[in-house]
């Protein structure tokens, strides 16, 4: 696009309009206040800088210390607290329920249920309920559901097909699995989220983190990844472990947590990732399950009701 001179002359006195109460501003502070605002501004530069270099750092895989009070911390999800474990393992969860009080409490028939987003320690191991280290607020289900209502009314509709308490308690849920992993995360406190002038960046944080858990729940859709491999619900047929878990490993790129109850019936999905950067906005890579299933070498997947 090429502008004309008479344009440009009006950009710039535009420009220069807009420019004038700084100016002012500036004009007036003496040279400690300039200083002091010019070291503003360069710790600032290096806080940002620090974090996008934290932010090529793969979790649980640092080649550099990372420490909780940095500003890299705020684009690497590690340690919550000096010299403790890093929070690096996440956990993409989601259910096949089948025996809910109420079916409509199983969720869609062709589909598992969302769980979570869950950050483990790197040795498989996990912290929960953080909200007194971390400093990140806790929130009811309702809360959690309004900001969903607010913000994004189709995330909230989503929700409302996909994320099922098995008594139908679902506000009671979404409360659990925010306080109890969303707190975990270093990248989650408030002082790593943007300034925007029509969120907190409390429920920025809450908002990104509902949306992302179901953002790697459609990543990963099990029912119709166990589909294509002719693996389908059946009250009458058997199928092995293996062949659950390679159906899985071809589409995830590593082996996941299948979970099953004591009657050998699958119930659960648990995905592994390490992620480059925030964990609401991150770059995601598959890894295999520490966590050995709870299956029998042949088990049930049962249709729901």
């Amino acid at each position: 696009m090429k502008f004309t001179a008479a344009t440009l002359a009006v950009l710039a006195a535009a420009s220069t309009a807009a420019a004038k109460p700084l100016l002012d501003q500036l004009s007036n502070l003496d040279p400690a206040q300039l200083a002091q605002l010019g070291q503003q501004y360069a710790n600032k530069g290096q806080e940002l800088a620090a974090c996008a270099s934290a932010g090529t750092q793969l979790s649980c895989h640092a080649s550099y210390d990372i420490p909780p009070t940095s500003a890299g911390s705020c684009c690497f999800n590690g340690a919550l607290v000096s010299g403790g474990k890093q929070s690096g393992l996440i956990l993409s969860t989601s259910f096949w329920t089948t025996n809910a009080p109420d079916p409509a409490n199983n969720g869609p028939k062709d589909s598992t249920t969302i769980h979570g987003l869950w950050p483990d320690y790197c040795d498989g191991t996990y912290p929960q309920f953080c909200s007194s280290i971390s400093g990140i607020p806790e929130y009811t289900g309702e809360q959690i559901e309004a900001v969903m209502q607010k913000y994004d009314p189709a995330l909230y509709a989503y929700y409302q097909t996909y994320f099922k308490d098995l008594d139908g308690d679902s506000a009671d849920f979404l409360s659990h699995e925010y306080n109890k992993h969303g707190t975990c995360y270093t990248t989650m406190r408030s002082q790593c989220q943007p300034q925007l002038p029509w969120i907190s960046q409390a429920d920025f944080a809450v908002l990104n983190y509902f949306r992302q858990i179901a953002h790697k729940f459609q990543e990963r859709p099990t029912y119709n990844i166990l589909q294509s491999a002719g693996i389908t619900p059946s009250s009458s047929q058997n199928y092995t472990l293996v062949q659950v878990q390679q159906a899985l490993k071809n589409a995830h790129g590593a082996t996941p947590f299948v979970g099953c109850n004591k009657k050998g019936e699958m119930n659960e999905f648990w995905y592994f990732w390490n992620v480059r950067g925030q964990v609401n906005f991150g770059l995601y890579e598959a890894v295999e399950s520490t966590t050995k299933s709870t299956c029998p070498q042949s088990l049930k997947y049962l249709p729901k009701p």
